[in-house]
């Protein structure tokens, strides 16, 4: 795909961040800090995430005979040591310990699952692409995709309590990526809730045409509002529930905890007593708001 500078990437993350607030889409998907890097806050429960899928991704690579649970649980390590102590959000070892028990609970389960023992995942990009049109780009991070026969199976793998609203537009955006990738319209979707089930959940995707058509009409829409720069908060005042927090980290309220180049990010954490803060960011001038 050639490079397009007016390219408007359209992600589940990124237009459920949109539907939250749009200053809270600004912050994720806009900004750039000067050096060029995206700004994120770090706490428990995404470190957890972060962990187990990094853990699974790095493990589903090896190729069946060297999978194992002593291999798996070994990449946790590595993996949580990147995001120990504040680098996690974590405020106390107890905490800490408390999530790295869930991280390995969760990985024990996956690793009773006899199909990912010898499961291999057909090979598509890391960040699959497909244009609408009108300078929209849909992509995606898909957890695992296999083939059966002539059918996809594409699981997500899930580490929250909560289970996915019937409304969410995850899986139908990785069908239409799937399906206009692979061409083919023979595939099936499932969530994996590794926090409390044993097994796969399948969850049904819609229509692809349909769901086609309702993220070109919402596209268009991020691309006006980009083009206008109408990120004011939802709420009309200066901030919200959903932006708070990263309005008072462009601030200069958060603390820089860590950088992570594979994602383009700087870390930070909000401590509880601003005056603690380490880190000030240059605000750039001519903010849209």
């Amino acid at each position: 795909m050639a490079f397009n500078p007016n390219a408007v990437f359209i992600s589940p993350s990124s237009l459920a961040d949109f539907e939250k607030c749009p200053q809270l889409y600004y912050y994720r998907n806009v900004f750039r800090k000067p050096n060029g890097l995206k700004i994120q806050i770090i706490n428990p429960p995404l470190a957890l995430g972060q962990a187990v899928h990094d853990t699974l991704e790095q493990f589903l690579k090896l190729i069946p005979a060297e999978r194992n649970k002593e291999e798996l649980l070994k990449m946790l390590e590595i993996v949580w040591s990147n995001l120990k102590d504040e680098k996690g959000g974590y405020v106390s070892e107890t905490e800490e310990k408390e999530y790295h028990e869930k991280a390995v609970l969760m990985l024990e389960r996956f690793w009773k699952h006899e199909h990912f023992k010898t499961a291999e995942k057909f090979k598509i990009p890391d960040f699959p692409k497909v244009e609408l049109g009108n300078d929209l780009i849909l992509t995606g991070k898909l957890d695992w995709i296999e083939k059966d026969n002539d059918t996809y199976h594409l699981i997500d793998f899930k580490t929250g309590k909560n289970e996915e609203r019937e409304d969410s537009k995850q899986l139908p955006i990785y069908a239409v990526l799937i399906s206009n990738i692979l061409g083919s319209s023979n595939i099936k979707t499932s969530y994996w809730y590794l926090d409390h089930d044993d097994e796969l959940t399948s969850a049904p995707f819609g229509n692809i045409e349909e769901t086609t058509k309702d993220l070109t009409q919402r596209g268009n829409i991020l691309k006006l509002v980009r083009q206008t720069n109408s990120f004011r908060c939802k709420s009309g005042g200066e901030s919200c529930w959903a932006c708070k927090d990263m309005l008072a980290v462009a601030k200069g309220k958060g603390k820089l905890v860590s950088v992570d180049y594979s994602r383009k990010q700087e870390i930070y954490i909000l401590p509880k007593d601003p005056r603690k803060s380490t880190s000030k960011m240059e605000i750039p001038e001519g903010l849209p708001f």
